[in-house]
C-alpha cells in the first residue's frame, strides 16, 4: 500500500471551523485552555478508494492530551483491509504530532514523525521518519529509524523566523478558527523541508471544480497545494469539499504516482468527549 493512500486521510480530513467552538472546562487554574480543547477525544473516520477498487483502506484521524501537561497529540492512520490487507501484509501508516501552545497562542510542533508498518507481531517491520523542533536555537533534528536502528541522524535550521506548521498542526489550527475561516481568502503556511522552507496553501477553488459533479453544490469547496513528495504525486493539488460544520465530506489527491486520482470519503464521525458530557 502506497504512502499516499494514508495522506489522503489528512487533507480529506482538512477540518476547519467557525471559531465558535468552545474550550473543555479545565478545574485546574494552572492549566491553560485552548480551543483545540473542544476537539479532544474526537475521531473522523473515512473511506479510500482509488482507480476501480472501491474502500481499500480505511483512514482516522483524532486528538488527546500528550503525556507532558499542555500538550497535545494528534494522531492519523491508514490500514489496508480485506484483499488489499492480504497483498500489501497489513500494511499501516501513521502519523502523529507532539505539540504545545505557542506564545502566539498557535499550536506549534514539538515531535512530527511518520510510520510505515508492515506485518504483525514479531515478524512487524517498522520505518520512522521523524522531525523535533527546538524553538530556543531553531533548529530541526531529523532522523530516520527502521526496525529501531538509527539510519540518517541531521540538524538543520528552521529557514524562517516566524511560525511554522507540520501537516497536523496546521490542520488543527485551521480547524480552530486561528488561520482563518474555511470561506475565507487564500492562505500560506511554511512548513519544514531539508531542502528550504515550503509552503501548505489553501485557497477557494476554480468553477469549473464545482461545477464538475464530483463534489456536492451545497458544500464549500477548497483546492489545497502540497508538495508533491508528500503524497508522492506528480502534482500539488487537492481538492475538498466541506458541509455547513466545516466537515470534509470528500476529498481527492490528483495524479498520484501509479494510481491516479485517490479518493476519499466521510464515513463516521465520532464527537469530542465534550459533546458527550
Amino acid at each position: 500500500m502506497k504512502k499516499s493512500l494514508l495522506l489522503i486521510c489528512l487533507f480529506a480530513l482538512h477540518i476547519f471551523c467557525s471559531g465558535e467552538a468552545l474550550a473543555v472546562a479545565i478545574t485546574d487554574p494552572k492549566v491553560k485552555s485552548h480551543p483545540v480543547d473542544a476537539f479532544l477525544g474526537e475521531e473522523l473516520i473515512y473511506d479510500i478508494s482509488f482507480l476501480w477498487f472501491d474502500r481499500l483502506a480505511v483512514g482516522t484521524i483524532r486528538l488527546s492530551r500528550g503525556e507532558v501537561p499542555e500538550t497535545y497529540l494528534a494522531v492519523l492512520e491508514a490500514q489496508t483491509r480485506g484483499f488489499s490487507a492480504f497483498v500489501t501484509k497489513n500494511r499501516r501508516e501513521r502519523f502523529q504530532t507532539l505539540m504545545e501552545i505557542g506564545p502566539d497562542g498557535l499550536l506549534r510542533p514539538l515531535l512530527h514523525s511518520s510510520h510505515s508498518l508492515k506485518g504483525k507481531g514479531d515478524k512487524q517491520r517498522e520505518k520512522i521518519t521523524s522531525y523535533s523542533f527546538d524553538y530556543a536555537s531553531r533548529q530541526v533534528k531529523f532522523q530516520k529509524v527502521k526496525d529501531h536502528i538509527i539510519r540518517a541522524e541531521e540538524q538543520f535550521p528552521f529557514g524562517t523566523d516566524g511560525p511554522i506548521f507540520d501537516i497536523l498542526s496546521a490542520f488543527y489550527n485551521l480547524r480552530c478558527g486561528s488561520l482563518g475561516p474555511l470561506d475565507g481568502e487564500r492562505i500560506t503556511l511554511p512548513t519544514f523541508h531539508r531542502k528550504g522552507i515550503e509552503e501548505i496553501v489553501i485557497a477557494p477553488a476554480d468553477a469549473r471544480f464545482k461545477n464538475s459533479g464530483i463534489f456536492a453544490k451545497e458544500s464549500i469547496l477548497r483546492k489545497v497545494l502540497v508538495s508533491p513528495e508528500i503524497f508522492k504525486t506528480n502534482g500539488r493539488d487537492l481538492l475538498i469539499s466541506f458541509d455547513e460544520a466545516g466537515r470534509p465530506l470528500k476529498a481527492v489527491v490528483k495524479n498520484v504516482i501509479g494510481l491516479g486520482d485517490v479518493k476519499g470519503v466521510l464515513r463516521l464521525s465520532h464527537p469530542p468527549l465534550q459533546s458527550n458530557n
